[in-house]
């Protein structure tokens, strides 16, 4: 399925910086809020990767586009990416925080690794970004949080650690969102199910078929989906939401299937 939506744009004027813009659901939001005006800061480890899809973008939307490397969980990344951005009066507006991991094992045989791989790189990335998005934010009065949880908040079997994370990822979203709101600072999250990205073609067909038929929908979701519910709340549109988490999953965390 492609992207089939009429372009808004909410954006004009704003600066957006995502990360993990170089996977299915970060590149899709990156697509997306260019394509609604906002000047787009892709952040992701392989920059050189980035830096072809960002030309790519800017041609395509006309807006300004830049690729930088970032290491979510190690706070001097965010410092030196947090100077480059000051050292040449870039301002952010909104902060995407896209970039994930999974490391999926049962829990008696999960290493500390494992475990403190994917809290790292899911929740203190987010939470580290969060940070420096109130520090880029300052007093201007206006800003946007989106962090990606998933519905692993709800127990995944052999993702003890993945949805520990990502349940952190919710609970770091209403915290924030309290401190947020006397800045102007909005902080949402949203919650994916099933999404067709790279990740799935590690998946025996015979489980996805098994997953499709368990789905209302009868499909996963494509990233562009996630990316339109992402940039509804990076928007005016959604002046008056905040600490909350949007289940983007196509009905299957309904139990009525």
């Amino acid at each position: 399925m492609t992207a089939n939506f009429i372009t808004i744009r909410r954006l004009d004027g704003k600066t957006a910086f995502v990360t993990g813009a170089g996977g299915g659901i970060g590149h899709a939001v990156c697509q997306r809020l260019a394509s609604e005006g906002a000047r787009v800061i892709m952040a992701d480890l392989n920059v050189d990767r980035l830096k072809e899809d960002a030309a790519r973008l800017a041609k395509e939307h006309g807006v300004t586009i830049e690729a930088v490397a970032l290491n979510v969980s190690d706070r001097s990344s965010w410092e030196n990416v947090s100077r480059s951005l000051e050292s040449s009066h870039q301002q952010v507006d909104i902060l995407v925080n896209v970039a994930g991991i999974v490391r999926d094992r049962s829990l008696t045989r999960m290493s500390d690794d494992e475990w403190s791989s994917v809290i790292d790189v899911n929740l203190r990335g987010s939470w580290l970004g969060c940070q420096f998005a109130f520090e880029w934010i300052g007093k201007r009065g206006w800003g946007r949080i989106v962090n990606v949880a998933s519905t692993a908040i709800y127990g995944s079997f052999g993702q003890s650690n993945y949805s520990s994370s990502k349940a952190g990822v919710v609970g770091l979203t209403r915290a924030v969102a309290l401190e947020g709101a006397k800045r102007g600072i909005l902080v949402n999250a949203v919650a994916p199910g099933i999404v067709e990205t790279s990740i799935l073609a590690d998946v025996p067909n015979d489980i996805l078929e098994r997953w499709k038929e368990q789905m209302p929908l009868k499909r996963p979701a494509q990233p562009h989906e996630i990316a339109s519910t992402i940039a509804f709340l990076a928007s005016n549109d959604a002046s008056y939401i905040t600490g909350q988490t949007i289940v983007v999953d196509g009905g299957a965390t309904t139990g009525d299937y």
